[in-house]
């Protein structure tokens, strides 16, 4: 996780940006976290939750977000920088710094204080599934925090955008997952044929600046929501839905072409909740309750 660690510490001073209303349509790169955190505070109005944890708090913003809804707040990150930009948020809004900690989701030794000053109606992990190694262990640390009929907030990126991507990616996804055991010269014709069809080049790789390493150098999974579906019912876990962000109207390679018409077509198809954005979109959150 060390990796993980020096990535987002590099980038703690500006991640709060990601989540500025006034960039969405002029920020460097898609301003999917906004879209993301908009969702999960319709749901958890909807459910009418009064408190939530947050396992990976980055810069703080959704935990600061769910205190402005009048819930209970707490939270932890592995990452000082981030735990430094979440404090003097939560300090700028009103609100008490103590309530987050210093923790690793995989580690459940780092979490006890956290798990202590519950139970919580809610607990969340955004953008923390990518970089772990365990992701049973992680339901399961997430799962302490919240007792039965509690809810679960998970994000994950969403492998099956890649069957629509026609890159490097939905390569990688064909000969890595649907012809998993298949012999090597099945594969081999298969990304003979295929290679020269799609824009292998793309997506390009987030390589890392100021001695960190970038987002393509990190552990960064894909994962595919059937079998993340089926592990949370595994652990526990039940009335399993999607929600989708993110969305994709052409391929990314057409983006280019599209011109800002790709970003604000994208916009408008975020609040869509039916069975697209399985397809379209880069990424998701797996909402559940807990048994």
């Amino acid at each position: 996780m060390a990796e993980v660690h020096e990535h987002y510490q590099a980038s703690s001073a500006t991640y709060s940006e990601q989540y500025d209303e006034s960039k969405i349509l002029t920020s460097e790169e898609y301003p999917a976290n906004f879209f993301r955190l908009k969702r999960i505070k319709e749901r958890v109005q909807a459910l009418g939750l009064t408190s939530i944890y947050e396992l990976g708090i980055g810069d703080g913003s959704p935990l600061a977000a769910m205190a402005e809804l009048g819930l209970k707040v707490g939270g932890s990150d592995l990452t000082e920088g981030m735990l430094d930009v979440a404090r003097a948020q939560l300090v700028a809004k009103g609100f008490d710094p103590s309530v987050i900690t210093w923790g690793d989701i995989q580690d459940r030794s780092t979490l006890e204080e956290g798990i202590a000053s519950g139970p919580y109606d809610g607990v969340m992990a955004l953008g923390v599934l990518p970089h772990v190694r365990d992701e049973g262990a992680v339901i399961d640390n997430m799962s302490a925090f919240i007792q039965s009929g509690g809810t679960l907030f998970l994000q994950f990126r969403n492998s099956m955008l890649s069957l629509y991507s026609f890159n490097r990616l939905t390569m990688e996804f064909i000969e890595d997952d649907l012809l998993k055991g298949q012999p090597d010269e099945v594969k081999e014709i298969v990304r003979t044929n295929l290679e020269p069809r799609l824009a292998m080049d793309k997506p390009p790789l987030r390589t890392g600046t100021k001695g960190a390493p970038g987002y393509d150098e990190i552990l960064a999974k894909f994962h595919n929501p059937f079998e993340l579906k089926e592990l949370v019912e595994n652990k526990g876990f039940t009335d399993v839905r999607f929600h989708w962000y993110n969305y994709h109207v052409t391929p990314p390679m057409l983006a280019k072409d599209l011109g800002p018409t790709f970003r604000t077509a994208g916009i408008a198809m975020e609040p869509t909740t039916d069975w697209r954005g399985m397809f379209l979109c880069s990424a998701g959150v797996i909402e559940a309750t807990k048994v």
